[in-house]
């Protein structure tokens, strides 16, 4: 039981061709149901589009077991990339895959969905026991996760899940990525002609750039926790005393309680100063996306684990300080894991993927698959 490489080179060069901007995946999508309906796999498409204003929804397959109590798998891999991203042509250069520098090459995440591919092909083909597995390709990754953030929670009938969507050789776990959240603080002050009575006013700017000055450093807190301020607005008029300002901090960390306790502290801080000056201050929290923290042995990492050392990968178990659609998947109780495919120098159009980690993420797919069902 083997992938089959010039299958797998030819399915991932025929899915990064097609058009896929974010939003608008609807080629992509029905090149996908074609190809997961020549294999005799279930199929349907949600309606995560309408909900978030795309041409199409996330493309699922349900693929029952053959192994009764086997432990049932979910697999994800989202359907878009970043722009420029249409009219992509590859070159072969060294066992790497580029594109001609016009565009991105599309590993991210066309590596992820065609060795989801290959996996299902090879276990349809050989007869290889399996328990239930649940494939998701999603839309709207890059610009919002809207795809996993609106699939149909219903359908997510799996015991582990596995988002195919990061950079590194196959064998590297991704168990833990921070919970992020976006605070907007919007420091209040007093408007003033700016020439004529510039003392009578409360420079809202001003303000603001004091609080950001006192932040504890330049984005990095420690190696699991960042602060970065990244928007500011403020001033209506060259020659009035700005009376509001505001200003975006992006907080994240996988300790939960300590991402609640930095923010509690930090916006105390920023109100003292802010008051001090004779403003106000207020702050209004969104979060992005839920954290992940699955500890080495957990069952989801162990498989993962095994799998890898079963096809003599490297195994490693790392932290990423960014977020994926597993994180979603976390939130809505499906514990997940991100997994390395290979992609390399992604939102560039310097983008390159070796061939050889392709195939390997398959393989290690396909690997899953059969331990779950072995296990």
């Amino acid at each position: 039981m083997d992938i089959q490489e010039k299958r797998l080179k030819k399915t991932f060069i025929e899915l990064v061709r097609v058009p896929c901007p974010s939003l608008d995946e609807k080629e992509e999508a029905g090149l996908l149901v074609r190809k997961l309906q020549a294999l005799g796999i279930d199929v349907q498409v949600d309606d995560a589009g309408t909900k978030c204003g795309g041409t199409t929804g996330n493309v699922w397959a349900f693929l029952p077991g053959t192994v009764a109590g086997a432990t049932r798998l979910f697999f994800e891999a989202h359907m878009d990339s970043v722009a420029p991203t249409t009219g992509t042509k590859v070159v072969e250069k060294g066992g790497y895959l580029y594109s001609d520098g016009t565009t991105t090459l599309g590993g991210d995440d066309k590596s992820g969905v065609a060795a989801v591919l290959e996996a299902l092909a090879v276990l349809r083909e050989s007869g290889v026991p399996h328990g239930d597995i649940t494939v998701c390709f999603t839309i709207g990754e890059e610009t919002g996760s809207y795809g996993v953030r609106n699939l149909k929670r219903e359908w997510l009938a799996a015991d582990l899940g596995y988002c195919l969507d990061s950079g590194g050789h196959p064998g590297a776990i991704f168990n833990a990525s921070p919970k992020a959240m976006d605070v907007t603080y919007t420091v209040h002050g007093k408007t003033a002609h700016a020439g004529a009575e510039p003392e009578k006013g409360v420079n809202a700017v001003m303000l603001a750039a004091r609080a950001l000055a006192a932040m504890p450093d330049w984005g990095r807190i420690d190696a699991r926790l960042t602060a970065s301020p990244d928007m500011i607005q403020g001033g209506l008029a060259p020659n009035i005393v700005p009376d509001e300002c505001r200003f975006m901090v992006d907080m994240r960390c996988d300790d939960e309680e300590r991402l609640d306790a930095f923010y509690t502290d930090l916006t105390e801080r920023f109100r003292r100063i802010v008051e001090a000056g004779g403003g106000t201050l207020t702050a209004v929290q969104e979060t992005l996306a839920p954290a992940v923290s699955l500890p080495e042995d957990h069952p989801g990492v162990q498989l993962a684990a095994q799998a890898a050392r079963n096809l003599g990968f490297p195994v490693s178990c790392q932290f990423t300080g960014g977020c994926s659609d597993a994180n979603f998947l976390c939130g809505m109780g499906l514990p997940s894991l991100l997994l390395a495919t290979g992609m390399d120098r992604i939102h560039t159009v310097q983008e390159r993927l070796a061939l050889q980690d392709l195939y390997d993420a398959a393989r290690w797919t396909l690997e899953i698959m059969r331990l779950a069902a072995a296990k």
